[in-house]
Parts: structure tokens; sequence; C-alpha cells
């Protein structure tokens, strides 16, 4: 026992000073000694390690105090590498990143994502295509993660339910690991972009952060002190699949009158097609900045809810900071200025002043990066430090 827990504490020194040198470097040997806590034998025999596999390196700087050339760490950049993709409804996004946080190349392909079997085989090709044009090592691709709407088994990267794209029961991370040789992770989208987006704000006072999606769907994620709260199923968050009226619309999930029938992209345009052929959001935008009152009435009615679906969630989780993201917030400023007025006449009164409402700072690619992130992540707690790489 006392050995497993010797080799236990060794492998945490390991991960404790790599993740250091990722946040911070370049940073001396002296400096990971003092935010450790460990000697500086410890640190120096660690750091020497760390160089030894090639997952860190050694550079000179000029030393400001002492006038002279030290030694200081920094990331190998191109020692692992990370895939993060992300299947909406009509898009396909691909990231490529190195091991700072960087991205080598991103992609965005307009495809339509009706047929699993297809969106699979297609991610596969396009990934083995960057593969060989960019003349990559496999041995230094850690592996991919696909982010999506709905409920996923993240430990099996199965799809149990994506309403959205209408999938059910689907093996993703199993047929796309066959075709890719690769490791393939899968994960809700909201969460990998809550991820990206906790660890872009990067401030530590802030230990509880959730996101709000306004998009194709409705959904929301809790970030806590670094950490995804996923619930016993991972399907914490699903906040567009709460009833507010039993007798209400219809939705893909099953049930009556979900949240997101009455925000969400395909139901405000099925709602406009009542009154006029509309072929996109930024069309009804257009009806309504014209002053036409139908459409002024239907994203009114959607601003509403977006802002109860604030009120809920402040009173739910009492977090510190909520950001908004999702379609309807990044790509239409008149709805986003509406949602961020009219939310704050709807907030309980003891909770107005307890948080801070921000705007996605990830934007398009949060979901991607949050993806590629997440895959580092697992390699890291998974390192064989005894083996190397």
């Amino acid at each position: 026992m006392k050995i497993k827990n010797q080799d236990f504490l060794k492998k945490e020194n390991n991960i404790l000073v790599l993740n250091i040198i990722l946040k911070e470097g370049p940073i001396s040997r002296a400096d990971i000694a003092r935010l450790t806590d460990m000697s500086p034998t410890s640190a120096s025999r660690i750091v020497a390690s760390l160089c030894e596999s090639e997952l860190i390196k050694e550079i000179s700087i000029i030393d400001k105090d002492i006038g002279r050339k030290g030694n200081y760490y920094i990331p190998n950049e191109s020692a692992i590498l990370s895939f993060g993709v992300e299947i909406d409804k009509e898009l396909i996004r691909i990231g490529l990143m190195d091991f700072v946080g960087e991205f080598i190349l991103q992609k965005t392909y307009v495809y339509d994502n009706s047929d699993p079997v297809e969106t699979i085989n297609f991610i596969a090709e396009e990934i083995k295509h960057i593969i060989q044009v960019n003349e990559l090592e496999k041995a230094c691709i850690a592996g991919i993660c696909v982010g999506l709407p709905g409920v996923i088994e993240h430990t099996t990267g199965h799809v149990e339910l994506s309403a959205q794209l209408k999938w059910k029961g689907l093996k993703l991370s199993e047929l796309l690991s066959d075709k890719v040789s690769l490791s393939v992770y899968a994960d809700n989208e909201l969460k990998l972009k809550g991820f990206s987006e906790y660890l872009e704000i990067g401030e530590p006072a802030i230990e509880n952060m959730v996101i709000l999606g306004f998009g194709s769907g409705v959904g929301s994620a809790l970030i806590s002190k670094g950490e995804i709260y996923r619930g016993k199923a991972n399907f914490s968050g699903e906040i567009g699949h709460t009833i507010v009226d039993p007798f209400g619309v219809y939705c893909p999930c099953g049930n009556f009158g979900c949240l997101q029938t009455y925000i969400a992209e395909p139901f405000l345009l099925a709602e406009a097609s009542k009154r006029k052929k509309v072929a996109s959001i930024q069309e009804l935008v257009n009806e309504a900045e014209n002053g036409e009152d139908w459409a002024e009435k239907i994203l009114s009615k959607a601003v509403t809810y977006a802002a109860v679906a604030i009120n809920n969630t402040v009173c739910t989780f009492n977090p510190d900071v909520i950001v908004l993201a999702g379609s309807l917030i990044e790509n239409h400023p008149f709805i986003r200025e509406q949602i961020i007025e009219r939310y704050k006449s709807m907030i309980w009164p003891p909770a107005i002043k307890t948080f801070e409402v921000r705007i996605t700072e990830t934007k398009n690619f949060g979901v991607v990066m949050g993806a590629a992130k997440s895959v580092q992540q697992i390699f890291i707690k998974n390192i064989d430090f005894e083996k190397g790489v």
C-alpha cells in the first residue's frame, strides 16, 4: 500500500509541475518549487524528467534582476497535438491544437448532419486528410474529442439522444475511432464550450460559471472550480428541456412545451412561417427592425423566455458569472441587446448584485477549443511518467 501511495504521489507531483509550466511558462525551477511547495531538489528532478520526455523544453532568458541569462521552462508545443470537432445541425468545425493551446488550423464545413454514419465518415476522411497533408505523426496526436448537442455518455462516447440532430443510440466514439485509429471522446457541446470559456476567462476568483446557449437549441452548463459539473448521467444543464407549458408546442425530445420551443431558431422560424416565408433568423430580425408587428412579437416572446432562463439559472446555481453564447447571441446583436436589457427587470431581487453577465469570448470555435483542451487534459491525467510519453 505504501508503494502504491508513493507512486500515486509521484504521478500527481509530475502532473502538478507540468500543468504549472503549461499555464505559467516561461518559468524557472525556483518558481516551480515555490508554487508547488516542493524542495528545489524535487522540483529539479521532475523538470529534468519532463525535459527528457520532451513534454517541456529549456530556454534562456535575460533575468532583469540579476542582469544575466537564466534557465526557464516552457511547454514543447509540438510534443502533443489534439483534434477538437463540433457537430451542429448544418455545420461541422474541426480544429487542430498544439500543446500550448494554440490552433494550428481551423476549418468550417457546411454539412447536412441528418445521417450520423455519413457525418462520421466525412469527419474521419477530413481528419485523415489533415494528418496526411500536414505530415503529422500519429504518435504525437493525443486524440479527438467531438462536441455535439444532446445527452452524451462522455465516458464511452455514446450518444444517448440529440434532439437537434435527431440522433439516438449512436456509438460515436467507437465508430470514429475505428476509422481513424486514434482515441476518440465525445461530450455535450455546451459543456465543452463552457470549459473553454472558463479557461479563457482565467480568473481564479471565479469559482462557479454558467454558460447559457441560445441557438439551434437551448442549453446550459456549470463549470465549478475548473471542472464540468455533469450530474449522474451527464445531462446536467439541459435547461432547454425544462417544461414551461405542458400544453405547449411539441418538442423533438417527446415532451410538450419545453423551454427551447419558445427560443430556439427552428421554432422561431416555424412561428414566423405562419405569417411570411422567412428563411433565416436574420430575415426575421430584418422584419422586426422594419416595424413588422408580427415579427416583433415573435422575437419579444423569445427574448422574454431567454430572460426567464437567465433568472432561473441564477436562482438554481447562484453563479459568479453567466456567459451568454449561441448563434442568437453571437450573430444577432439586435436579439442579444434585447435579452441583456430584458433580464435585468426579471431577476429575483435578492440575486440582482450577486452575479455578472458576460458575452462569450471564444465565439464560433469555443466548442472545438474545449474539445481539444479536454483531450489534452485526459492525456496529462493518463501519462505513464515511468515509461515516458
